[in-house]
């Protein structure tokens, strides 16, 4: 069984049309299939938004390195993003904010502290 971890992502327009995820292993080694003009795809939608669900062992020790970005739009502050998927198993992370919560109460009292336009 493979170990996966996952990022959950809401858009306050809830238009997620051409939204994915680039994803890269330490040393800027991509995963197969991933271009940063061919993100993965969301794996589905739930109640908080879309979500990628992905192979841990696709990483360098578990460590996800990942933008979320519609071609050169990119989500919290354009940085290089990461987590460590031993730790966090599920990631949230709500556009706008440059934050990475670890639970779903967490990223939505930070989108009840600031709303959406």
């Amino acid at each position: 069984q493979a170990q996966t971890a996952t990022i959950h992502y809401n858009r306050c327009d809830s238009a997620y049309d051409g939204w994915g995820a680039h994803l890269w292993k330490d040393g800027g080694i991509p995963i197969a299939g991933v271009e940063w003009q061919k993100p993965m795809p969301p794996s589905g939608k739930d109640d908080f938004g879309v979500f990628w669900t992905l192979k841990t062992d696709e990483f360098t020790k578990g460590r996800v390195n990942y933008i979320i970005h519609k071609g050169d739009t990119k989500e919290q502050g354009g940085r290089d993003m990461s987590f460590d998927a031993n730790t966090s198993k599920e990631i949230w992370v709500n556009n706008g904010d440059r934050k990475i919560y670890t639970s779903l109460d967490d990223a939505k009292k930070a989108r009840e502290a600031k709303p959406c336009n």
